[in-house]
């Protein structure tokens, strides 16, 4: 192997390490592995800025060759440490990882363990945990408590955004004065009577909880918010669009949501920053007084995407009258309807937004199907164009 030969990053400088399997196809893990550890072995002996690895084919990594690599990043000071595995024993967490005084940005996503692993429902974060320059973590399939979540807290001072998916996230409350962004994505066994406090949050995504399960200590005035709920009631025990009122942008969808919006909107103060609104998921056909109530309250916006979709059974609440209700939104340029490739009740959805007032010349319809279409495709060309690395023979 020539020394002159170049390494498999993406940029000229020696600070970047990158590994995705798009560029190994057919390569086994024995064969992925020399390579990786001839690259470490050649590699000059400066700090490293980022150590990427994505790896997704069936057949696992040896476990001692990743904590082998994850500890050369360690000790090289690693700013960016982001590594995506399908399978992997965690029992052999690199314990390096959570000690290093360098790290800035964490996304440890390690999917479903090995079968010889079952006992294990996911990564548990160790007792010591030091992160000082810590200011991003990303961590998925991991057994999350009060405890560990504290103690990332505690000890990265300056830990801004948080992001846990798909995780068994057994909390009580995630109490921050300087995080940023927050990103529940999915969870084990479901949140229950969590309590936010982060006076500072500007933007919150959530997927796969109850609107019930949640509630704000020292609420927060987010600018952008993504929340879609798997419940179908909304106790109503806090006022929930406190924390969206400042919002400039809005993704808001499931029966949950609609309940409460029907409790909360008319009372509600002006969102006065709103130009982006994404509303829906049930059936909107039937029930489109929250959509005219944010049109009213909106006087800023600029961007309305409705989500229609038949719901399998009724969410059990009343229809709310729409009546006289009118509205003015001088800046609303685009109003896109998305709904089920073949329903044609849609049809009604654009009589009632033309009736009060949405000039039918803004309004798109489209389906779900055409949209998964146009995203495959897109994917198919991002693929194709993308730019394949000249690897060294091992």
């Amino acid at each position: 192997m020539g020394k002159g030969d170049k390494q498999a990053v993406k940029s000229d400088s020696d600070e970047i390490i990158d590994l995705d399997y798009r560029d190994f196809w057919g390569w086994g893990a024995e064969k992925f592995a020399r390579y990786v550890n001839n690259l470490l072995h050649d590699r000059h002996n400066v700090d490293l800025h980022t150590f990427r690895l994505h790896w997704d084919p069936d057949v696992p990594l040896n476990c001692k060759d990743l904590r082998s690599w994850i500890s050369y990043a360690v000790k090289h000071k690693v700013k960016v440490l982001d590594v995506e595995l399908r399978m992997y024993d965690k029992t052999n967490l690199p314990p390096g990882i959570f000690t290093c005084r360098s790290l800035q940005e964490l996304n440890l996503q390690w999917g479903g363990a090995p079968y010889q692993d079952i006992e294990h429902k996911g990564l548990v974060p160790p007792d010591i945990i030091r992160l000082p320059s810590l200011k991003k973590l990303t961590l998925r399939d991991v057994e999350v408590s009060e405890l560990p979540l504290s103690s990332f807290i505690d000890r990265s001072p300056g830990l801004e955004d948080l992001h846990l998916i798909e995780s068994a996230t057994c909390l009580k409350l995630i109490a921050s004065k300087v995080l940023k962004r927050l990103t529940l994505d999915g969870s084990m066994y479901g949140v229950e009577n969590l309590v936010i406090s982060a006076p500072h949050l500007i933007s919150f995504e959530c997927t796969g909880c109850s609107l019930k399960d949640i509630s704000w200590r020292d609420k927060p005035s987010l600018e952008r918010a993504r929340i879609h709920t798997c419940g179908s009631t909304f106790g109503g025990e806090s006022r929930f669009t406190e924390v969206l009122v400042h919002a400039k942008e809005l993704a808001l969808f499931g029966s949950d949501i609609k309940v409460m919006l029907e409790k909360e909107l008319p009372t509600c103060s002006v969102f006065e920053n709103l130009t982006t609104l994404e509303l829906g998921k049930w059936d909107l056909t039937k029930d489109i007084y929250a959509v005219l109530r944010f049109l009213q309250l909106s006087p800023r916006l600029e961007e309305l995407t409705l989500m229609h979709r038949l719901p399998y059974k009724e969410a059990g609440t009343d229809v709310m009258p729409i009546g006289e209700m009118s509205f003015q939104c001088p800046f609303l340029g685009s109003v896109t309807i998305q709904r089920s490739e073949g329903d044609t009740g849609v049809d009604k959805l654009v009589d009632v937004l033309v009736a009060h007032g949405v000039s039918s010349d803004k309004i798109r319809v489209t389906s779900y199907e055409d949209i998964q279409k146009k995203a495959h495709a897109d994917k198919i060309r991002a693929e194709q164009e993308r730019p394949k690395k000249k690897l060294r023979m091992v």
